[in-house]
């Protein structure tokens, strides 16, 4: 399996499972474009975003990992902007996560 592979695939099982509750949820894009043989970044691209957006129906920001991966300093950072602004912001280690906080 590729690198993030694993953490890929429980983003699908979270995307699903939430759709099933009836929640709106979706992948955040937030790479840059390759251009031929380059890969061009945004600069003005929020660095840090989570990897899923979700309205449950408040606005609910997952960022998923797997095993032992931790949050960059830049995904800190944002979970403190989203905690600051009332919004929720979840760490997924596994759909379990997921489950508890929506039965």
């Amino acid at each position: 399996m590729g690198r993030n592979q694993p953490e890929r695939h429980l983003q699908l099982q979270i995307i699903k499972y939430l759709s099933c509750k009836g929640f709106s949820v979706g992948k955040i894009k937030t790479q840059g474009a390759r251009r031929g043989n380059m890969f061009i970044l945004d600069p003005y691209h929020f660095k840090g975003v989570a990897d899923l957006m979700a309205f449950t129906p408040a606005l609910t920001f997952i960022e998923v990992k797997y095993g032992k991966n931790k949050q960059s300093a830049d995904q800190v950072r944002f979970q403190s902007l989203c905690e600051a602004a009332q919004i929720q912001y979840i760490l997924a280690y596994s759909l379990e996560d997921i489950i508890k906080i929506f039965p």
